[in-house]
């Protein structure tokens, strides 16, 4: 609430003895979490927090989080209260006590009065949807009638009004070309703005409530996340009796997502399939503005539609697809309803990009002063973040974009504000310098080694190396002037609307030519990337690096970021705490050091929970070597040794005869998939005829598909054919990649992954030139020790490992062996980085008769305790 005190002067929370949990008896280590994150949240601390997949992470997280933001705003309306109370009894000391409370009383309604006047319209919210329900009717928005306005024009002014729209926006703040006045003309313009009269009330400032962001990596994630939710005691609930006064308020919810997820507006849709997402923002942007062609669904902000449709959105806890058919149920925008519900929110669920980038949360009008932030699935969100920030640029795309502006100033020339033609002037030299360095790289001469026709080449540089030899006229350009030139003025939604007409009248003007959607998409977006990557050199400290590389005559320019601490601190600094939550999260050292190196270590806590199976449960082995008694070590150098692929075929052929259902086997690539594909041409055979082999697909597409008949043929052999009859292959066998499309956010659960085989050490490519650098940028960090980039490289290999091998072990009753094949796994510099569930019983055999006999009997002390172990 904005007049509750602050942070600093309310008395400390205790740590709740027993949390709102949904079920009786929570796990003793879902106990110990929720205790860390409430303490973390109280205290204003970094939470790093590890807890198994299949150990009830995101119920957990959310019980921890909304029970200390319940006691946090009772705690501070109590403090409000007692602050009242002391201020009345100071000012008129002799009155009575049932006049202080009187007057008490008086005062604290009208303080909770916008609180009090919130729940009631979300009440009332509930309340008919009750009605409608019980009348067998769904939708919860008011019904209102949309009228399209229908636009007349003459002929003879069409084409000049359509012209209109693409021409720069001047700066708003600034009064167009204010802020390229002088500063004396600019002090005149604003002493005879302020002896104008006020004609227009400025806008009450909407309340921001405390609230919970929690961010998570896909749609699909968050989805799940609204289901944990409504387990809780934390959602409202009311009875579907229109009369019950049993309604109870609970947490207000909005869930946060792309135009893409939430448009309604069948027209817009249909650009993002023809033109792209950007396409469609622009087009979202310019309807907006448009008096002629608004979108139907979108209200003023202060609307009573849009109001009504905030309210619902925050009545109820509903997903994005519930959202969607509510605003085309009542005709109001899920888009920017959810937007508008934001401030009055108390949990704002979310993907990544909205939350990491800081334009996004401006857009979105994100607030994180304060407030708490929660990212699961956080063991990739270093990845993340310097993913988000890099930006490509393809050589073609930027001469495109040259093209169009000249096009675009030649068509437009007359009719441009001098201050515009100077910036788009300026424009097309940095440009025009960017394509020459481009030129530059390519027509040099490669060395000896890389001579080759089709040549692969790269080079690095920083950013000002790569300006210094745009050269030219870039020198006279201050490129943070032309960036936000270019943000305010449109000008790449300008250049590419234009494009768009030109392609169309193109197209009508050679009816019989057929239109490619990818080359006018591409055109269409060229304007779009070349702005990011401009915006990602003025972004740049020393922590950025632009790449030129060429492959296959295919020319590219790579902007990288190299540090993801300085992104993530404008996160940190803001925030009350900070919550990292996933199910392999370790090595935890990585987001010491490359996210909070800025941070005291006093202020950061780190958990790493067990596992909620009991241990005969899993069981990890490393395979040191194989039946014939060579080594296994899986090095890039030697991943083609016919006698070691050899013996891994041994080794899997082995496993099969051992472990009932399915066994995933994971590999370090895709091209070491393809050789054993083409190497074990007696090795397959034999698996093939005891389980039924599958291999990941190269396109995401084929993933269910694969999925669903790797499915099916578990549980076909091993639930309706008696074993001996028919088919005697016994289960499948499914070949996946690290880091490919089933090494994460798969589900192997029970029989789908009795066995998980890990072979190798996946390592990146040292020799990328992005890899290096980063490597040589962390090791030249402050307090890095002299091991550091070493550890980087490890690191990066371990996360990719606990990742795929996380996949087995789902649930509380579920059990699985996991063998980690490659003699590297037996060094404890490598099993200390394995997740703390995994690493504490590690057995290391000494042969594979060991290994064996390890897999024999725990499988035979799985089907004797059949009747006691509970596997659904």
């Amino acid at each position: 609430m904005s007049s509750q005190p602050s942070t600093s002067s309310l008395p400390p929370l205790p740590t709740p003895a027993r949390f709102e949990f949904p079920y009786a008896e929570p796990y003793d280590i879902q106990v110990e979490l929720m205790r860390t994150v409430f303490r973390a949240l109280e205290d204003g601390k970094i939470a790093i927090v590890e807890s198994p997949t299949g150990t009830g992470k995101s119920l957990t997280l959310l019980t921890a989080t909304l029970t200390w933001l319940r006691d946090h705003e009772e705690r501070a309306d109590k403090e409000v209260e007692e602050s009242l109370r002391t201020k009345l009894q100071a000012e008129d000391p002799d009155d009575p006590p049932w006049v202080i409370e009187h007057a008490l009383k008086a005062s604290l309604d009208t303080h909770r009065a916008a609180q009090s006047e919130r729940l009631a319209r979300l009440a009332a919210v509930r309340n008919k949807e009750r009605q409608q329900r019980l009348a067998s009717a769904t939708g919860a928005f008011r019904s209102r009638q949309s009228k399209k306005v229908k636009v007349e024009s003459s002929e003879s002014n069409v084409e000049e009004e359509k012209d209109e729209e693409f021409l720069p926006e001047d700066n708003e703040v600034n009064g167009g070309e204010g802020e390229y006045l002088s500063v004396e003309v600019r002090a005149l313009m604003a002493r005879y703005d302020a002896m104008l009269p006020k004609t227009t009330q400025v806008e009450e400032k909407e309340e921001d409530l405390p609230k919970i962001y929690f961010a998570s990596r896909t749609h699909t994630q968050l989805r799940q996340l609204t289901s944990e939710l409504l387990k809780t005691t934390f959602v409202p609930s009311s009875s579907d009796t229109p009369d019950s006064e049993g309604d109870t308020h609970g947490i207000s919810t909005v869930p946060l997502g792309s135009r893409k997820q939430l448009c309604i507006n069948d027209k817009v849709r249909a650009l993002a399939r023809n033109g792209g997402d950007e396409r469609m923002n622009e087009a979202c942007l310019d309807m907006q503005k448009s008096n002629k062609a608004r979108c139907e669904f979108l209200p003023k902000s202060e609307d009573v539609a849009m109001l009504d449709a905030r309210d619902a959105v925050l009545a109820e806890v509903r997903d994005i697809e519930d959202i969607v058919q509510m605003g085309r149920k009542c005709g109001v925008c899920p888009y920017y309803s959810t937007r508008r519900a934001v401030k009055q929110a108390q949990l704002v669920t979310l993907p990544y990009n909205l939350l990491l980038q800081k334009n996004a949360r401006e857009a979105l009008d994100i607030d994180l002063k304060g407030q708490v932030v929660v990212i699961d699935e956080a063991h990739n969100l270093i990845d993340t973040i310097l993913s988000i920030h890099s930006t490509t640029l393809t050589h073609h795309h930027l001469t495109s974009a040259i093209s169009q502006l000249q096009q675009y100033l030649s068509r437009f020339k007359t009719r441009l504000k001098p201050i515009h033609t100077l910036w788009i002037r300026q424009t097309l030299s940095v440009l025009t310098g960017l394509s020459k360095v481009c030129l530059s790289f390519s027509t040099a001469t490669p060395s000896s080694s890389n001579s080759s026709q089709n040549k692969s080449r790269a080079e690095m540089m920083d950013v000002n190396t790569f300006m210094a030899r745009a050269g030219g006229s870039t020198d006279q350009v201050n490129l943070m002037n032309l960036v936000r030139y270019l943000k305010e003025s449109k000008l790449a939604r300008k250049v590419s609307g234009f494009t768009e007409k030109v392609e169309e009248d193109s197209k009508k003007r050679n009816k019989g030519e057929r239109s490619d959607v990818r080359t006018r998409h591409a055109a269409i977006a060229a304007f779009h990337l070349v702005e990011s990557f401009l915006l990602s050199l003025t972004d740049a400290k020393d922590d950025g690096r632009v790449i030129l590389s060429e492959e296959g005559g295919k020319l590219e320019l790579r902007y990288i970021l190299l540090n993801p601490a300085e992104r993530f601190r404008e996160v940190v600094e803001q925030v009350r705490s900070v919550v990292l939550a996933g199910g392999t999260m370790e090595p935890i050292n990585d987001f010491l050091r490359q996210l909070f190196p800025f941070v005291t270590p006093s202020r950061i806590i780190t958990l790493s929970c067990s596992h909620v199976i009991p241990k005969s449960n899993l069981l990890t082995q490393v395979v040191s070597c194989g039946p014939r008694k060579i080594e296994l070590e899986f090095k890039y150098s030697n991943r083609s040794d016919d006698s070691l692929l050899a013996e891994l075929g041994s080794v899997i052929l082995s496993t099969v005869g051992l472990v009932p259902d399915g066994i995933v086997v994971f590999l370090p690539s895709y091209s070491f998939l393809d050789k054993i594909k083409h190497t074990w041409t007696s090795v397959l055979p034999k698996l093939a005829e005891r389980k039924h082999v599958f291999y990941e697909p190269q396109t995401s597409g084929e993933v269910e598909t694969v999925l669903r008949d790797y499915s099916l043929a578990i549980s076909t052999v091993t639930d309706q054919k008696p074993p001996g009859i028919g088919d005697k292959r016994k289960g499948a066998l499914l070949f996946a990649v690290v880091g490919g499309k089933l090494s994460e956010g798969i589900n192997f659960s029970d029989k789908l992954g009795r066995c998980v085989i890990m072979v190798g050490l996946p390592f990146a490519n040292i020799a990328s030139v992005e890899l290096s650098e980063r490597m040589k940028y962390v090791s030249g960090l402050p307090g890095a020790g002299p091991d550091a980039s070493k550890e980087l490289y490890e690191n990066l290999c371990m996360r990719a490992v606990n990742q795929s091998i996380g996949r087995a072990i789902r649930h509380a009753n579920d059990y699985a062996c996991i063998l980690l094949v490659d003699k590297r796994y037996a060094s404890q510099r490598i099993r200390r980085k394995l997740p703390k569930w995994i690493r504490e019983d590690v057995q290391v055999p000494p042969d594979w008769a060991g290994v064996a006999r390890g897999l024999a009997g725990f499988f035979r002390e799985k089907r004797e305790r059949e009747g006691v172990v509970s596997v659904p």
